[in-house]
């Protein structure tokens, strides 16, 4: 059963003729194929990565698949034109830092997944995780594959300031994406910390740093296609189709994040509760620190910590 994004490809693919994604399409034609390239892509590495799960029920390649996949489909449609080429290095980046540091991870801890020791455990459970991969890539990825369809010729050429808000964004959900990885792995590492929940440097602004900084990443991506999404390619009606297409990418995140964590998805929740439900500090954080963005608040105290630390004692 197709997915909703496969089947608005195929509403806008009805309308234009079938053109390169190089753009070499005449002006008005929507370049179709991205869209069958970028669910080839995943669909392949999805699957290998199910193969693998039902091979070995090993649980070291579940992030090094299904998120390095997201910068090997992004180099394949980097197309010529700059900013479609700054899109796919900047997801490329991002999917090989991300995949690196999971892959690293999982290497150096225990090498299993507690939250999918369950749904990996059978067949149909392991097919549906990487259904999910698949459709959580090809979704999220959509921002950049619908604009490397749009040809060459139509694509806007002067967009800077929507471009340098969308490179602003990625570059701060990066850091802070890298941040929070990097902060609770440091925490854990130390002896001192055993047993202990990380509320240390960003995680003290958010329950899930991480999952702010990735839809940070994910809203800047978006930004920096935008002007593409809304060219004239195949009509107007068909850019504003685009632009609200691509917009699933961080709308999906939203949603995905969200349900992971309160526990709707995966038993996140729970395993946190039975870790760290005793220590009165916990219960104390879940209740005053946001789930996933920071608030306005919270980022002003803490800059106003690290100023305080700056200023010479008297």
């Amino acid at each position: 059963r197709p997915s909703m994004p496969m089947l608005l490809g195929r509403r806008l693919a009805s309308t234009a003729a079938r053109a390169a994604v190089s753009g070499a399409a005449a002006p008005g034609v929507v370049a179709a194929p991205a869209l069958g390239t970028s669910a080839a892509v995943f669909g392949a590495a999805n699957a290998v990565g199910l193969g693998i799960s039902l091979a070995t029920q090993s649980h070291l390649h579940l992030d090094l698949i299904g998120t390095g996949v997201f910068g090997v489909a992004a180099l394949m449609l980097r197309g010529t034109e700059a900013r479609q080429r700054l899109s796919a290095g900047a997801i490329a980046l991002w999917s090989t830092k991300l995949a690196a540091f999971l892959f690293y991870r999982a290497c150096t801890g225990s090498g299993r997944d507690a939250r999918l020791e369950d749904t990996l455990s059978t067949t149909s459970g392991a097919a549906g995780f990487w259904a999910v991969s698949f459709l959580w890539g090809f979704v999220v990825s959509l921002p950049h594959t619908l604009a490397a369809g749009v040809p060459l010729g139509i694509r806007p050429t002067q967009t800077p300031l929507l471009t340098g808000l969308g490179l602003l964004a990625f570059g701060a959900g990066f850091v802070l994406e890298t941040a929070a990885d990097l902060q609770k792995l440091w925490f854990k590492s130390e002896p001192d910390n055993r047993g202990k929940f990380c509320d240390a440097g960003v995680w003290s602004l958010s329950q899930h740093p991480n999952y702010a900084g990735n839809l940070l990443v994910w809203a800047g991506i978006t930004a920096v296609n935008a002007p593409a999404l809304l060219s004239p390619a195949g009509g107007l009606g068909a850019g504003v189709l685009r632009l609200i297409a691509g917009c699933a990418s961080p709308l999906f995140m939203v949603g995905l994040f969200y349900a992971q964590a309160t526990g709707a998805m995966a038993n996140t929740v729970e395993l946190a509760q039975a870790r760290y439900g005793s220590d009165p500090r916990y219960q104390q954080y879940i209740r005053e620190t946001p789930l996933i963005l920071p608030s306005l608040s919270g980022i002003r105290r803490a800059l106003g910590k690290l100023a305080g630390r700056d200023k010479p004692e008297l």
